[in-house]
């Protein structure tokens, strides 16, 4: 049953507008683009979906984007009962419908990718799925250990998503996030992957601890029509650190769903990613502006905040990314390479 949003605000081309199903709520920030597929990004647990700026942008340029922050996350409010993974599905569903989006490419990373995964699941209309750095490993599922792992990725990532990931805890709250860590922990997603039809792609950071190559892999061999990608020097967020080559994979994929069945190696993708660091020191404090202002709405619950904040860290960076100081290689590629070195360094070693 279609719900209309609590609250609707708009800054520019950015929209926000509230989402219900049942007790649960989940707040929408809507980037307009031109007409074609609508993309939903779906954020990990307990991270705000504005770190999904850099690859918004990049989306931007062929539809319109719509990034959820689910109960409990980026200041949504959230009641006594925790959703789930099947909560946060319904939640997104509820979002499509909303919205009237007709076959949107679903987004999710960490968490986000299992509940992009259980919509999937259920919803044979979806032709197009992607999923960063899927979790939870199943040879390592255990709180401790996927603690260790985020712990060595956290090294490798960028300073910026460092912090921003730790303010989206300290607004998520300890309280709620061990609420739904079970639920993450124990979300069956190679019972589910099987189910999906949608053309599914794969991408992991070269030196994500949580998403490791062998389990992307397994993933990949149990989803139907599935394929799936590294991005070299990145860690769990790559699709902040190099947003234009994630991007540029999810538009070729959402373009080109048949290349699934196809020996990727044979194909060659415009590949895009984010320039260096240097920007002026205007775009810099419109950055800061932006994310200062956001996170002032979701702490006061001010929708039109969010907008305005959203539309100024938009303004920050110089998109789209169009710098290829990276490329990124099908799965098969990356496992032959590190095969092919293991053997000279044995080689070698004799």
């Amino acid at each position: 049953m279609r719900t209309e949003p609590e609250q609707h605000a708009t800054s520019g081309n950015v929209t926000v507008s509230r989402v219900q199903h049942g007790p649960s709520q989940a707040r929408v920030t809507s980037i307009s683009g031109p007409r074609g597929r609508d993309f939903v990004l779906v954020a990990g647990i307990g991270v705000a979906s504005d770190y999904y700026v850099r690859l918004a942008l990049d989306l931007n340029q062929v539809g319109t984007v719509h990034a959820i922050d689910l109960p409990g996350f980026g200041g949504v409010p959230h009641g006594k009962q925790t959703p789930g993974i099947e909560g946060f599905a319904d939640l997104v569903e509820a979002a499509i419908t909303q919205l009237e989006l007709d076959d949107p490419v679903l987004v999710g990373h960490s968490m986000g990718s299992q509940v992009v995964t259980e919509v999937a699941a259920r919803r044979s209309d979806l032709s197009t799925i992607v999923l960063i750095g899927p979790v939870v490993n199943s040879a390592e599922s255990s709180i401790a250990r996927q603690a260790w792992r985020l712990a060595q990725c956290a090294g490798r990532e960028p300073f910026a998503i460092t912090v921003h990931v730790l303010i989206s805890y300290v607004l998520c709250g300890p309280w709620w996030f061990f609420k739904v860590l079970p639920k993450m922990m124990n979300y069956p997603i190679e019972e589910r992957l099987p189910h999906v039809r949608a053309h599914t792609l794969i991408l992991r950071g070269q030196h994500d601890a949580t998403s490791p190559r062998s389990w992307a892999r397994h993933l990949c061999d149990i989803t139907p029509h599935a394929r799936a990608w590294e991005i070299p020097s990145a860690a769990h967020s790559v699709m902040y650190a190099h947003a234009g080559a994630v991007a540029a994979l999810i538009i070729e994929h959402m373009q080109h769903p048949e290349a699934a069945h196809d020996d990727p190696r044979d194909r060659q993708i415009d590949q895009r990613t984010n320039p260096d660091e240097r920007r002026s020191l205007v775009r810099f404090l419109s950055r800061l502006r932006g994310g200062a202002t956001t996170l002032r709405g979701m702490v006061t619950g001010d929708d039109a905040l969010v907008a305005r904040g959203s539309r100024r860290s938009l303004a920050g960076y110089d998109g789209p990314h169009d710098s290829p100081d990276v490329d990124a290689v099908p799965l098969d590629a990356a496992e032959a390479a590190e095969d092919e070195s293991t053997s000279e360094a044995a080689r070698t070693t004799d």
